[in-house]
């Protein structure tokens, strides 16, 4: 296990990345330059989108909760503008609410999340008009909980719609029927309830009782650091894109024996007796029992563990620094269908590396439909002979896309290592 590319290099700052975000409100990516669509004369329709919902019963889960939230009139108004990714009444179904008197029964906070989030206000988006670039594009929706951090400015929380060849989404959502133009605005039909998330990243994470080990390594990597340095506060803070790759306690437990072992084995060389052999299985057993402590103790570097958790950030170049970030929020579906490589903030410290390769398995399940299936995450060690990266394991993820306020994070049963 040569980590040298993390432990060597220099520790990257996150503060900067953090200031960035509270200038552009959380921009997943820039949203299209565009104004209105207006269809000729005026819109292609004379029904407007409260109209629809009043009228046809295969919206009536829609018409319960969007009366209860008090959003309907509106939706029925024709001098405004929405985009809708409307869920019918299968749509509710599928997603556990089977009828309109579980719907009535719901709490407002819980029917006001459902419908609002549904809700993007001011624009009409076509599929036509949602950028087909990676990873997806960001539309605030109604739904505010709260004020931008240190400003008067409403929270929304925004939704993130794709478009590839393979499919239509918002967030993980499949798209079944696109481009429903009203008098005011246009609707997706989308298959299942596009849930908002509740909670911001660092407490998802931690709470999850299988990545003890993952909390653990993120005390020991932001010793030394303050502020917004840490991942610890990065994780909490509610106005960030992220894409988190969470390996689980056995994948720790899983390099914390190798680690142990290795070491044990590199202390005694140039001996490899049969004894010795024993005795480092021995002490890599004694780690692994030690449990998440094993991280906070001498046996490991706090460089070393903060390079191997920058390893699990996704991040992209800042167009003007050139830094790397973690400011991008990927869903399943927005990998490509062929196996291609994601940068980390790993590459902040060492701009070459090859990244992560991730292999998504796709599976049809209605016309022009597809969900992700399997997802696969390889680790590379960059080489200068193999500049492209040699694989160092391949974790699969075990859990997709769970979504906070901040970003989506995924389980994975391996930890990956960058060299």
């Amino acid at each position: 296990m040569n980590l040298n590319i993390i432990s060597n290099t220099r520790l990257f700052k996150l503060a900067g990345f953090v200031g960035i975000v509270l200038i552009v409100a959380s921009c997943n990516k820039d949203l299209p330059n565009a104004t209105p669509i207006i269809y000729p004369p005026a819109n292609s329709s004379t029904t407007s989108i409260g109209t629809l919902i009043s009228t046809d019963t295969s919206y009536s889960f829609f018409k319960a909760a969007a009366t209860k939230v008090g959003v309907l009139a509106s939706l029925s108004d024709s001098t405004k503008l929405f985009t809708v990714f409307l869920p019918n009444n299968n749509a509710f179904r599928v997603s556990g609410i089977p009828s309109v008197n579980v719907v009535n029964a719901l709490p407002i906070t819980t029917i006001g999340g459902i419908v609002n989030y549904a809700i993007i206000p001011g624009q009409q988006y076509t599929s036509a008009t949602i950028l087909t670039t990676f990873p997806n594009i960001q539309l605030p929706t109604l739904l505010t909980i709260g004020k931008l951090p240190g400003t008067p400015i409403n929270l929304n929380l925004s939704t993130f719609p794709s478009v590839r060849s393979n499919g239509f989404w918002d967030n993980n959502i499949p798209v079944v029927m696109p481009d429903i133009k009203m008098q005011n605005g246009v609707i997706h039909l989308v298959a299942g309830i596009v849930a908002p998330p509740s909670q911001v990243l660092r407490d998802a994470l931690y709470s999850d009782p299988n990545l003890t080990y993952f909390k653990a390594a993120i005390a020991r990597a932001d010793s030394g650091q303050d502020g917004l340095n840490k991942f610890d506060s990065l994780l909490n803070y509610p106005v960030t894109n992220m894409t988190v790759l969470a390996p689980n306690d056995a994948a720790f437990q899983t390099l914390i024996f190798g680690l142990a072992f290795q070491g044990y084995l590199t202390a005694v060389l140039p001996s490899h007796t049969a004894t010795d052999t024993a005795n480092a299985i021995a002490t890599a057993n004694g780690a692994v029992a030690a449990g998440p402590f094993f991280l906070s103790t001498n046996n490991v570097t706090t460089a070393l563990v903060r390079g191997v958790i920058a390893y699990h950030f996704l991040a992209t170049p800042n167009p003007l620094t050139g830094s790397f970030e973690p400011n991008i929020r990927v869903f399943s579906v927005n990998f490509s269908p062929t196996p291609s490589l994601v940068t980390t903030l790993v590459n902040s410290s060492f701009a070459p590396h090859p990244g992560i390769l991730v292999s998504p398995t796709f599976t049809t399940i209605g016309p022009n439909i597809s969900i992700v299936t399997d997802l696969k995450f390889t680790g590379l060690a960059f080489s200068l002979s193999d500049p492209g990266g040699t694989p160092t394991g391949t974790a699969t993820a075990t859990s997709l896309d769970n979504h906070a306020v901040n970003g989506v994070y995924y389980v994975i049963d391996k930890v990956l290592l960058p060299q």
